[in-house]
């Protein structure tokens, strides 16, 4: 075995559980279909507090709009992006900074 697979859990490990984590988090086709049969914006959110999502609408106020849930979507990705890239060594901190200047540049900059 390598020397440098031996200090995978210490450098990357935590990242890999947060990734891990990520993903279960990611709503499924049930989910989905549910979310096609809601009327309305409230009923939107009302589903997906029962799903890891649930939690970013929770203190919005009603009458709640597509735009305020955009863009508290757009926050979130952003917190979850800085909290992996300000966790992440060499060579992954890199590459996220790569992709943050090429494709996140309007997104992270404007929260």
């Amino acid at each position: 075995m390598p020397f440098s697979e031996l200090y995978f859990n210490v450098d990357n490990g935590y990242l890999e559980g947060l990734v891990r984590g990520f993903k279960a988090g990611i709503l499924s086709h049930a989910d989905y279909l549910n979310l096609v049969q809601c009327e309305t914006l409230e009923d939107l959110k009302l589903h997906l507090q029962s799903t890891d999502y649930g939690s970013f609408l929770a203190n919005e106020a009603s009458p709640l709009t597509v735009s305020v849930i955009d863009d508290k979507l757009k926050e979130k990705m952003v917190v979850e992006f800085r909290h992996m890239r300000n966790q992440s060594y060499e060579p992954l901190a890199s590459f996220m900074d790569f992709i943050t200047k090429s494709h996140f540049r309007f997104t992270l900059n404007e929260a």
